[in-house]
C-alpha cells in the first residue's frame, strides 16, 4: 500500500509541472495591463503610481512578457505557464516561469491580474486590464 501511495505521489508531482496543465485560460492573460498597486517586503511597503511617480504597464502575449515604466521598455522575457507549488499556498497554483528562471504566481479576479513574486519578502503586484 505504501508503494502505491508513493508511486501516485511521484506521478502527481511530475504531472503538476506540465506546460499544458494550467488552471487559467491563458488567453485571459493576453493584453495590456496597467499597474495599480504593489505590496510586500519585510516592512509591508505599499507602492502605487501616485507614491512612486511611475506609470507601469505590462504586455502579455502568448509567449512574451514585456514591462514598460513611464513608456520605456524595462524588461522583456519569454515565459510559460505551469500548475505547480507556490510558496504562498499549499494548493497548486498557476505559475509564470520566465526565461531567467524567476517565477510568479498568477491570480485573476474579474478585470484584475495579481502577480505574486515567488520569493520571501517580495511583492504582490496588481494590475487592471486596459
Amino acid at each position: 500500500m505504501k508503494k502505491i501511495f508513493l508511486f501516485l505521489l511521484i506521478i502527481g508531482t511530475l504531472s503538476s509541472c506540465s506546460k499544458k496543465d494550467s488552471f487559467l485560460n491563458s488567453t485571459d492573460l493576453l493584453g495590456t495591463w496597467t499597474w495599480i498597486k504593489s505590496t510586500g517586503g519585510i516592512s509591508g511597503t505599499v507602492e502605487t503610481p501616485e507614491s512612486t511617480g511611475n506609470q507601469v504597464t505590462i504586455e502579455i502575449t502568448e509567449d512574451m512578457f514585456a514591462k514598460y515604466v513611464n513608456g520605456v521598455l524595462e524588461q522583456e522575457l519569454s515565459y510559460y505557464l505551469v500548475k505547480g507549488q507556490s510558496i504562498w499556498t499549499p494548493q497548486l497554483s498557476d505559475l509564470m516561469i520566465f526565461e531567467d528562471e524567476s517565477k510568479q504566481s498568477v491570480e485573476m479576479d474579474d478585470n484584475k491580474l495579481i502577480l505574486y513574486d515567488e520569493c520571501y519578502d517580495c511583492f504582490q503586484n496588481e494590475y487592471i486590464k486596459q
